[in-house]
């Protein structure tokens, strides 16, 4: 506490807030974790899980704590790219370039490009042996595990068949070095009671790990969730428009950039829903409806608990409010509301109107502004910003 206390007197408050990657990992998985559930049936909390067996191999080998804690950041991003990726290969390629935006502690190379790879060269890429990151054979071999078996509830069977399969696979899916560490783990039975509960898990890892948080600048947090929210949504523009009006707007940098994050995880909760769901183009029914609503409510589970985003997930939570209390999820009303709030409303509906969506084209900037001022004279949204996002982001070749 002494420590963080500390970091905070000396950080530009300004330009930069206290950030912990694990801790940001581990709220997020939430999401990745569902994208899991939706096209696996695999249970929640696999990423935890994962990072769990990673972590107590880690300590038997004798990681140092940066190492310990870039492994669980690595494990806790190993599926990041899943929701955008076709097969194995593309997820490992994809998962690999996003995490380039991360910040690590230790050099470690193409950690999840080889996060698939067979020790005994067979894998996706043919890397061989020690060709592949201690790294990446740590985690293989924990993802293999819970993909194939389920650890969410203790049961002996599971537990003796998931020990044949990894010494089934000694020296061919994975290295002796790595199955006799895991074989040692297997003999305490709190081992695997810890895997069947969440918080358990969560209580290791931050007894495991030493505090890494430290100031970052708002630009290097902002290139890490923007590359999140691209995985929701690749065409949004939200980041780009909430810049241009935050200038308008004569916002200071703080401000601006804070927005921007805000804007960049708005809607990481639609990670939560099936995409089916999101992309059907048939009309919903109620119940599919309702379920589409429910994403500000997980977009608040997630980003309340990353320490020092409370600002962000207050303005990111309230994208689809509306000033007559008409809005979702908590039917704030106008005086609710304040100019930040209505500012990312209103470009959270003109990034969607000029979208192309699986159900309809995009609509032209004149188009979209003409919904958005039936709207305003309806008492939903801000008719003045309205016309301040007509004036600043109009553009003669969408007409």
């Amino acid at each position: 506490m002494q420590l963080l206390n500390w970091m905070k007197s000396k950080m530009d408050k300004k330009r930069q807030l206290l950030f912990n990657s694990n801790n940001f990992l581990l709220a997020t998985s939430l999401c990745f974790d569902y994208v899991l559930k939706n096209q696996k049936k695999i249970p929640l909390g696999y990423l935890k899980r994962v990072t769990y067996i990673s972590l107590n191999i880690a300590l038997k080998l004798g990681f140092s704590s940066k190492e310990l804690a870039d492994l669980c950041s690595y494990c806790l991003s190993s599926n990041i790219a899943l929701n955008i990726s076709e097969d194995e290969k593309t997820l490992c390629e994809n998962s690999s370039k996003i995490v380039e935006n991360f910040e690590f502690l230790t050099k470690q190379q193409d950690v999840l490009l080889y996060q698939k790879e067979h020790f005994d060269g067979t894998g996706l890429f043919n890397k061989v042996g020690e060709e592949i990151p201690l790294f990446s054979q740590i985690i293989f071999l924990s993802t293999k595990l819970n993909e194939k078996f389920d650890f969410s509830t203790f049961d002996e069977e599971i537990k003796q068949q998931a020990i044949f399969f990894v010494k089934d696979n000694k020296n061919t899916l994975f290295s002796s070095k790595i199955v006799d560490t895991f074989l040692e783990l297997c003999t305490s039975t709190s081992f695997w009671l810890d895997l069947e509960d969440e918080n358990d898990i969560l209580m290791f890892i931050y007894n495991t790990l030493e505090d890494f948080t430290a100031p970052m600048d708002f630009e290097n947090i902002l290139k890490i969730t923007r590359s999140i929210s691209k995985i929701e949504n690749s065409n949004s523009k939200l980041v780009e428009y909430i810049d241009s009006m935050s200038e308008y707007y004569g916002f200071d940098h703080k401000d601006k950039y804070t927005l921007k994050i805000a804007g960049s995880l708005c809607k990481i909760g639609k990670l939560i829903i099936k995409k089916e769901l999101l992309e059907k183009k048939e009309p919903l029914n109620k119940n599919e409806i309702e379920k589409i609503k429910t994403y500000p409510y997980y977009t608040k589970k997630i980003l309340s608990n990353i320490i020092g985003f409370n600002d962000i997930m207050q303005w990111a939570i309230k994208i689809q409010e509306r000033l007559d209390a008409s809005g979702y999820i908590y039917s704030l009303d106008a005086k609710s509301l304040s100019l930040k709030d209505r500012l990312l409303i209103n470009l959270a509906i003109y990034d969607a109107l000029t979208q192309d969506k699986t159900y309809r084209n995009k609509y032209t900037h004149k188009e979209a502004i003409d919904i958005m001022l039936n709207e305003s004279k309806s008492g939903k949204i801000d008719e003045s910003i309205v016309k301040n996002i007509d004036e600043v982001l109009f553009d003669s070749k969408n007409l």
